[in-house]
């Protein structure tokens, strides 16, 4: 029976530690945790609650987005990310768990698969950028129901969404993305062992 080296584990817990606050996700979970909790609400409040977790989220993906690309992401890369998070906000509807936390883990293997070493920045950025699309996704909604001549309106309650949602699709992308980058590293450099 082979044993696990458990003196590894506290440099573990600290890099993925570095690694969470290096992506800037912090400010990023702090702003879903504020939209789900608008989500809960009722009122004017929720309006306000909303739009403060809207305008964190925002800046938390401007700090990734400086982040990532400071990093030294292709634009190949973030041009992956930036498909997927459409595909996703086309396609996912933010009122079931399991199936946002489907599809942003997915959505996060992808972007940690060809990350390589940015895979858990790809993640954070996959996350972050899932507000700026769905707002995007619903002002050309709005604009071809003009073009149309039916009613087109925005609206700035939040969306009709599960609490814990915002905050699933945040963590499930950049831990998936992450999980990814480690066992794409693990194994180039065990093929590289082998071939040497």
């Amino acid at each position: 029976m082979q044993t696990r080296d458990l003196s590894a584990l506290p440099g573990t817990i600290r890099a993925w530690r570095n690694r969470l606050i290096q992506d800037g996700m912090p400010l990023l979970i702090a702003a879903a945790i504020v939209v789900g909790i608008a989500i809960g609400l009722d009122g004017d409040i929720r309006k306000l609650v909303n739009g403060v977790g809207g305008i964190l989220w925002l800046v938390a993906a401007f700090f990734i987005v400086r982040g990532t690309v400071a990093a030294g992401a292709t634009f190949q890369q973030i041009a992956v990310a930036i498909g997927i998070i459409l595909v996703l906000s086309s396609l996912i509807r933010p009122s079931d768990p399991l199936l946002a936390a489907i599809g942003f883990g997915w959505g996060g293997v992808a972007v940690g698969w060809i990350g390589r070493d940015l895979g858990s920045k790809l993640g954070a950025l996959l996350g972050a950028l899932w507000l700026p699309a769905h707002l995007l996704i619903a002002v050309a909604s709005a604009a071809i129901r003009e073009l149309q001549d039916k009613q087109a309106t925005l609206r700035s309650d939040p969306p009709p969404t599960a609490v814990l949602v915002p905050l699933i699709m945040v963590l499930a992308a950049w831990l998936f993305a992450a999980l990814t980058q480690d066992w794409r590293a693990k194994r180039d450099r065990e093929l590289n062992t082998h071939s040497n």
